[in-house]
């Protein structure tokens, strides 16, 4: 945006903001995010419960990295968008912050803690590695 639309929007007291997770909003009803699923490059899904993190936390990419997966290939949706798709579904699932898979999309599902537990919890990373080292085989895509 240039700076004098700027300086104009200040002192007409607009306070502009960014949408964070823009992903959110495009994919706010069934369809849309049907849609998006199978025109993108979308390879793991990230289901998380209340708050979706940062696409590029540091813990997120390592997890892509290792599956061969880069964080464009990784989508971060509620649990509210997962219930939107259709029940015969096929997406790998990573079910980041629940105690059981609450919908089963025929792929790969990790189950893990939510990440801020994750992050300072050895026993839980390592759990989370043995699951993709069980289903690595499974992510493997030609780039």
């Amino acid at each position: 945006m240039s700076i004098k639309r700027e300086l104009l929007l200040k002192q007409l007291g607009i306070m502009q903001w960014m949408l964070r997770n823009y992903q959110l909003l495009i994919h706010s009803n069934s369809s849309n995010l049907e849609v998006s699923l199978r025109g993108n490059k979308i390879k793991l899904l990230i289901i998380v419960d209340k708050q979706i993190p940062y696409a590029y936390h540091p813990l997120l990419t390592d997890v892509a990295r290792s599956m061969e997966l880069r964080p464009e290939h990784l989508l971060l949706i509620t649990i509210e968008q997962v219930m939107m798709l259709p029940n015969n579904s096929h997406y790998h699932c990573w079910w980041l912050g629940f105690t059981e898979i609450c919908k089963k999309l025929n792929g790969i599902s990790l189950l893990t803690p939510p990440l801020s537990i994750l992050n300072n919890d050895a026993t839980a990373k390592r759990n989370l590695w043995r699951q993709i080292i069980n289903a690595k085989k499974y992510f493997k895509y030609t780039q």
